[in-house]
């Protein structure tokens, strides 16, 4: 299973940023799971309290056997 990462609040300013798309598809491998996790970083706004966020592989728990095997969930770290 790949592994955890966090990415600082700075980082994440400006989401349609080439290097921080590459970023994410380097650690996910999966152009699906940058879409997924941008959409996620954008529900969080520029709220001043975060300081990182943590994105971190979980199972997959889909019926299909096409599914997903790894989902990537996004936690803001308030600081």
């Amino acid at each position: 299973m790949p592994s955890p990462f966090y990415l600082s609040r700075a980082r994440c300013a400006v989401l349609d940023d080439p290097a921080l798309h590459a970023e994410i598809l380097n650690r996910t491998g999966s152009d699906a799971e940058v879409t997924s996790i941008i959409r996620s970083l954008e529900r969080f706004g520029s709220d001043a309290s975060i300081g990182e966020f943590l994105v971190s592989p979980a199972p997959d728990r889909g019926f299909s056997r096409l599914a997903r095997t790894v989902v990537w969930n996004v936690r803001a770290i308030r600081h």
